[in-house]
């Protein structure tokens, strides 16, 4: 085995080949040429590794022999750094990727969580990133302590929370309490989770608080937990029931009565984006959306559900010139109400419960847009439950 110092000076490895291999050998022994793994396969053949200095030095002496000397092989830190001084591109590469992983072991590319598994995952996900918690996220920004005493006050149900960052994985482990019941049998109230007039009341357990025909907002109690047993004892458990009201939902779309539609040109450019959890890094320009509409693809690296989203994105962008069209007002309404519904149906309503709709249609002040109002009456369940 060569030691270091051996490596950082350098060697090669040399074949020596002819009749006056003996000769050649006593006057390297006469200069002090030290030979390393020696192997001599024939009597005219020798493979030799020699320290550069000594083969420098064998060089006289080849003069006057009739030994040929090929070089094998380059070994140690002179031709190492050699070839990063020819491939100037080469050795900046590698010094930026070791600078970039010293930055990014800066951050947080793992969360694996071990336990809880009685808990809904989505709602574990939303609690830990309300917490300042995902993929790419700053060492240093993260406070475990903080962050075990959130999870232990939002999730009851839990007896021991820990938090330990390892490296760039976080990893998170609970423990849930032994025959703990679940949140429909812990104690809490039903409460209005929108304004409208109750129509009807009807309560499984607890105590009601309003009565068919009072208006409510929302957030109101509607169902109290506290109720009395068949002894007469007072009792504080989950309410549960049904409280169903009158609501209104109210949206608005908006279309154009001009259009500006694209020509393509034939141009098109490209750009790459390197993106690492939350970090983008952008290779090449970005190009205006105004004279260029860009399309997309990306290749993505997952890793399960403990993975950090390695993903490349390739965006084209084609320019264009745009050329204004007139848009007939019957599709401009029609493409309006079909936006408001979209809107409704984002905030939950759905048609088949819809009581009466009601529309009102304008033209923007420029006359360049016709907005459509929808308002809508349907009959619902408004009582969400919630631990108090």
């Amino acid at each position: 085995m060569m030691s270091f110092w051996m490596w950082w000076q350098g060697y090669v490895t040399v074949r020596l080949q002819g009749p006056d291999l003996e000769r050649l050998l006593n006057n390297m022994a006469e200069l002090d040429i030290c030979l390393y793994k020696v192997d001599r396969p024939t009597l005219d053949v020798m493979l030799v590794v020699l320290e550069i200095k000594d083969f420098k030095r064998l060089r006289p002496l080849l003069w006057n022999s009739q030994v040929n000397v090929s070089i094998l092989d380059k070994h140690g830190a002179p031709f190492f750094f050699a070839t990063f001084r020819n491939r100037t591109f080469l050795a900046v590469g590698c010094l930026l990727s070791l600078l970039l992983l010293a930055y990014l072991s800066n951050f947080i590319w793992f969360i694996e969580v071990k336990g809880g598994h009685s808990l809904p995952l989505t709602t574990l996900q939303e609690v830990v990133q309300e917490l300042g918690v995902q993929s790419g996220v700053a060492r240093s920004t993260i406070e475990p302590r903080v962050i075990e005493g959130e999870l232990l006050k939002r999730f009851p149900t839990l007896a021991w929370a820990q938090v330990s960052l390892k490296g760039t994985r976080m990893e998170i482990s609970l423990t849930e309490r032994e025959g703990v019941q679940n949140e429909y049998t812990l104690p809490g109230n039903l409460y209005a989770d929108h304004d409208g007039v109750v129509t009807e009341v009807f309560v499984l357990q607890g105590t009601p608080k309003v009565r068919a025909s009072d208006t409510v907002r929302k957030g109101d109690l509607l169902v109290s937990g506290e109720y009395y047993d068949a002894r007469g004892r007072k009792q504080f458990g989950a309410a549960q029931g049904v409280v169903k009201a009158r609501v209104w939902y109210e949206a608005v779309g908006e279309a154009p009565l001009i259009k500006w539609e694209p020509l393509y040109t034939g141009k098109s450019r490209r750009q790459y984006v390197l993106t690492l959890g939350s970090i983008n890094i952008p290779l090449g320009r970005k190009y205006p959306r105004e004279t260029h509409l860009p399309s997309a693809k990306e290749w993505q690296l997952s890793l399960g559900r403990a993975m950090v989203p390695l993903r490349l994105t390739e965006i084209i962008y084609r320019e264009v010139e745009y050329q204004q069209t007139l848009v007939p007002r019957q599709e401009a309404e029609t493409t309006a109400y079909r936006l408001a519904w979209e809107s409704l149906l984002e905030q939950g309503v759905q048609r088949e419960q819809v009581r009466e709709e009601r529309q009102k249609v304008d033209v923007m002040t420029d006359a360049d847009g016709i907005r459509v109002t929808v308002q809508v009456e349907l009959v619902r369940d408004i009582g969400v439950f919630r631990m108090d």
